[in-house]
């Protein structure tokens, strides 16, 4: 490994972990901050709002249906990326290629069987040649009898490199039968001669141009990683989308249980709402609609620990209270001084 392919995986390792690290924070943080909106009660309108029309347009069942979408999209996409990871880091460890039912495919990395040479007379009856970034499907060969003359192979040099070109010769050595090749471009054989055992499959015609280029970079370290750090994200996006929605649905479930939504609201199934707003000062809650101010109560604790309901029921027994003892007091007839005058 040269020393661009060391710190070429490196580099991106780095990146990808930063931004995979920072993308959780700030998610999190989000996801902290909607929690709390819920659990707080900041967001009881919007959700009474969306009650009421889901009691009136049926639109429960369309938030039931768009989260089934999202969960199924997320399957696909699992789907989709575990596999290309798996085959991605088989085919980059052991630097082979990855069959399903006799069948895989490779990435062409080079040119040179992109044209015909004219020093290869014989490619006059062959026009099955790609270019650099196609994808090829390849087919296992059992044995040595399934590889013929002027077929298309794919192979594992002596360096470790893959290598995709056309047979076109036979040796006999003392290792076993080798196989002469030679890249449709060029116009001399490949220095090493592949045996049976390097061959990795048999070029089958079939092609997908320029899809070659995303799955070199899968193979690639860099590609490896940061397919990872997609997998991680869309993971942890879906656990924390999780939390987010119960908050929400816990929330929704107690404002269901308190309001009467059929007898709470207008005919029309419009949320009437109005804006009131409470300050506390110096043991005094100063309230404020639209219009302005409204009323002044005292209140005994600090407005930290204060218990609105509490307040709330305290203030009315207070004033029943109050009504009540100006009621029953009776009335006292002043009393006179010596001299007959009323005090």
């Amino acid at each position: 490994m040269n020393p661009v392919d060391l710190i070429a995986p490196i580099v991106t390792g780095v990146g990808v972990a930063s931004f995979a690290t920072i993308f959780t924070i700030m998610y999190r943080t989000y996801a902290n901050s909607a929690v709390a909106e819920y659990e707080s009660g900041k967001c009881d309108v919007e959700l009474i709002d969306e009650t009421i029309l889901s009691n009136i347009q049926n639109t429960k069942r369309y938030r039931r249906i768009l989260s089934v979408i999202k969960k199924i999209l997320f399957g696909i996409a699992l789907a989709l990326l575990v596999p290309s990871l798996l085959v991605s880091v088989y085919n980059r460890v052991a630097n082979g290629l990855a069959m399903i039912n006799g069948y895989g495919v490779i990435a062409v990395a080079s040119g040179s069987m992109s044209e015909k040479n004219e020093a290869n007379p014989y490619l006059a009856n062959y026009n099955n040649q790609f270019d650099t970034y196609d994808m090829i499907v390849l087919e296992k060969a059992d044995s040595p009898a399934d590889l013929q003359m002027y077929d298309v192979i794919a192979f594992v040099n002596d360096e470790g490199v893959n290598i995709i070109h056309r047979i076109v010769g036979f040796k006999s050595t003392a290792e076993g039968l080798r196989y002469v090749t030679r890249g449709d471009s060029n116009n001399a054989d490949d220095e090493y001669n592949p045996l049976f055992s390097d061959v990795l499959g048999k070029y089958t015609g079939q092609r997908i141009p320029y899809v070659g280029v995303f799955v070199m970079f899968l193979q690639s370290f860099s590609g490896i990683l940061t397919v990872l750090a997609i997998i991680y994200c869309l993971i942890m996006i879906e656990s924390v989308r999780n939390k987010i929605e119960a908050a929400r649905e816990a929330r929704l479930l107690l404002l269901q249980e308190s309001i009467d939504f059929r007898t709470e609201t207008s005919h029309d199934g419009e949320l009437n709402s109005s804006f009131v707003e409470t300050v506390y000062f110096k043991n005094y809650a100063y309230t404020f609609d639209k219009n302005g101010f409204v009323s002044k109560e005292r209140i005994l604790e600090e407005p930290d620990s204060i218990d609105l309901n509490a307040v709330s029921q305290s203030d009315s027994q207070g004033d029943a209270d109050a009504d009540a003892s100006a009621e029953s007091t009776p009335e006292t007839t002043p009393e006179e001084n010596g001299d007959g005058e009323k005090l």
